[in-house]
């Protein structure tokens, strides 16, 4: 998942990246839209992809070295547990979080810095 590539970005350009969305609706925050490429998840806030959530990772390790597979460079985390992997030093990003799953990750969790 190329997480870079549609942080900060319009609905419709997240479309060119991820397919047409299988389902949106209206929350709080903004539109909230479901993509069936990797169990995507994202909240547009001001128009703009600001909360994106990722389940289709219980296949890769839950480890520290996992950033990249989020399209990230590899960096050592902020916090590291047995409960959440988090990085608050990725320029661009307020916090990017991976959570176990019974075999894996269960889910990357990512906070852009959108106006």
């Amino acid at each position: 998942m190329d997480v870079p590539g549609i942080a900060g970005k319009s609905q419709a350009e997240v479309s060119v990246a991820l397919g047409n969305p299988a389902s949106c609706e209206t929350i709080k925050q903004g539109q909230k839209c479901l993509f069936d490429t990797g169990g995507t998840e994202v909240v547009f806030i001001a128009g703009k992809a600001d909360w994106i959530s990722i389940e289709a990772l219980d296949t890769a390790p839950y480890s520290i070295d996992a950033l990249p597979l989020l399209g990230f460079e590899k960096k050592n985390p902020s916090l590291s547990n047995e409960n959440v992997i988090r990085w608050n030093n990725v320029p661009g990003f307020r916090e990017i979080s991976i959570f176990p799953g019974p075999s894996g990750i269960d889910y990357a969790y990512i906070k852009t810095v959108t106006p």
